[in-house]
């Protein structure tokens, strides 16, 4: 039979291989046309999600920034700077920006864009034009009611240099440009208004409107009274009121200048009014007692049978006449010395000396101006911001304490300026809602100085003394867990107490706490104070740290950009 070699079936199989790779190359040609078509579409649509991304960021923001427009704007207005802006963003070339929808109380404004995307293979895929499209839509709220306080830092530190000017001269300008935003923006209603709280080591109030207000201690009842003037109805006295009355007639400055004392613990981390059946509850105006010395100078050694003693605010010669004497000293304590009322029937040699600046006499501690309660009078705010003026040690509770007063529906401003109810939380951002916000600026910590060298262990505060005259102590001013306070780490332990109870307090009734600490490098905050702030204020957010007089300002603008703030509804 014949059979077929090798060489015979080669030309076969060679065949049938041409015949294979025929076949792969019209099928590679057939499936290349589909391949082109997807990879063109991919790229193409590539570049068009990425241009759709930067059109809806241009859209949100030309949405944003006619939201912020006056309500008188026209709507003719409107349009035209919307394309104005979107031009600017996306340049005009085959931009289309739709006539805006805009509806009324509230005005909300609809922002709607489109642009062609370049097209690369329109002849492959069969798609000529790719229009991505962006909506925006914002609305400019009605103008919402705020009361504010502004607690400012006066303490004699403030007058450190920073960045060629002095702390305090950049809070005055960061507050004043905040009073300026803040009657000048349209989120913020023209019933808006504001308190100042100048602090330092106590705080004042008016002298001359607040001298016979109801919730002053007008008699001498609170037993806070007359922790360090003995026997007091012996020489006459009805209250506080009348040793000023004598001491202003040997000396015009010696007035009551305003400061008042810190009120007994718990009140005086708590916004309630005096009332009839606590005598504690009423404020005591801060009487610093002439210490024991002849006024000569800053400071004056005393002595008595238990040893030497130093007096830093002595501004009445004290009768050492060991005979026939009008109010004799000699032979007594210095506690008995320093607690004498008779001395101020009849002032010998008054004497204004200072120590560290601070001037002495009855108001050695009250340094800084009077508060200004809540008001939109732009002139009467910025006339105080530019009074103020740097002096004292540092007091953050009393400063934050008068600040919240001032915003007290419940506490002693309830009748005069009237502050608004508090907001219950269901209902605070409602728009009828009247918000309102303290903010803290110090560039320090707590300090009560003390006086190792003198029975009462400190200078006289807006606390009183660590030990007073009558051997009563601060304790009762103070937090059950601060007690005995006996130097400078101790008491402001105790301090700071009572600023963060009183911070949690206030954030319990809806008052939304900013809080800024001024740390300079030549004169930092430590890290205790500035959790001290961080924890005050409403979240962690809402505290900043300046470390230059820029940083200061700055701070102050994304407060009131915060308050003020617009959001877009979608």
């Amino acid at each position: 039979m014949p059979r077929y070699s090798d060489r015979a079936r080669r030309p076969g199989s060679l065949g049938f291989a041409r015949e294979r790779g025929g076949n792969v190359a019209i099928l590679f040609a057939f499936l290349s046309v589909p391949m082109l078509m997807f990879t063109g579409a991919a790229i193409d649509y590539g570049f068009a999600t990425r241009l759709e991304t930067k059109l809806q960021a241009a859209t949100d923001a030309t949405a944003l920034l006619l939201c912020q427009t006056p309500l008188t704007t026209s709507n003719a207005d409107l349009n035209r700077m919307a394309q104005a802006a979107m031009n600017g963003a996306m340049g005009a070339s085959d931009l289309v920006v739709d006539t805006l929808a805009i509806t009324s109380n509230p005005r909300q404004i609809t922002l709607t864009a489109h642009k062609l995307s370049t097209v690369f293979f329109g002849k492959v895929t069969g798609t000529n034009r790719i229009n991505p499209g962006a909506t925006a839509q914002c609305a400019t709220p009605l103008p919402k009611t705020f009361e504010i306080a502004l607690v400012l830092d006066n303490t004699g530190s403030m007058a450190a240099s920073s960045g060629g000017q002095s702390k305090l001269q950049a809070v005055q300008s960061a507050a004043t440009d905040f009073i300026n935003y803040v009657y000048t923006n349209a989120a913020f209603s023209s019933a808006t208004r504001v308190s100042i709280v100048p602090f330092a080591g106590a705080v004042a109030v008016d002298p001359v409107t607040n001298r016979y207000a109801g919730w002053i201690d007008q008699t001498g009842k609170s037993s806070l009274h007359w922790t360090n003037v003995l026997s007091a109805s012996g020489s006459g006295f009805a209250s506080r009121f009348d040793i000023f009355a004598k001491l202003q007639a040997a000396n015009s400055g010696w007035g009551w200048a305003g400061c008042l004392e810190t009120l007994p613990y718990p009140l005086n981390v708590q916004d309630g009014a005096p009332t009839a059946a606590n005598k504690d509850s009423y404020f005591v105006p801060l009487f610093s007692p002439d210490e024991p010395g002849d006024a000569s100078s800053g400071y004056r050694d005393f002595s008595d049978s238990s040893g030497s003693y130093r007096s830093y605010n002595s501004y009445i010669d004290d009768d050492t006449s060991s005979s026939g004497g009008a109010c004799p000293v000699k032979g007594l304590s210095y506690d008995a010395a320093l607690g004498r009322a008779c001395k101020y029937t009849s002032p010998r040699n008054a004497t204004s000396n200072s120590y560290l600046g601070i001037p002495n006499g009855p108001n050695f501690g009250c340094t800084t101006r009077p508060l200004l309660p809540l008001t939109n009078d732009t002139g009467a705010l910025k006339g105080l911001i530019n009074n103020m003026a740097p002096l004292g040690a540092t007091n953050i509770h009393e400063g934050f304490m008068w600040g919240w007063r001032t915003l007290s529906p419940k506490s002693v401003f309830a009748g005069t300026s009237t502050p608004a109810a508090y907001a219950p939380a269901s209902n605070a951002s409602n728009s009828t809602t009247i918000n309102k916000i303290i903010i803290l600026m110090t560039d320090g910590t707590n300090s009560w100085s003390t006086n190792a060298s003198a029975p009462t262990g400190s200078l006289y505060f807006a606390a009183g003394y660590f030990q007073n005259a009558n051997d009563t102590s601060a304790n009762v001013r103070l937090p059950p867990n601060n007690q005995n306070v006996k130097d400078t780490t101790s008491a402001r332990n105790a301090l700071d107490a009572l600023t963060a109870e009183a911070c949690r307090n206030a954030k319990a009734v809806n008052i939304a706490i900013y809080t800024i600490g001024f740390s300079v490098p030549s004169d930092p905050i430590d890290a205790a104070g500035q959790t001290l702030l961080r924890n005050c204020a409403t979240n962690p957010g809402q505290f900043y740290l300046a470390n230059t007089s820029d940083d200061l300002i700055k701070a102050f603008k994304q407060i009131q950009a915060s308050i003020g703030a617009l959001r877009l509804t979608q």
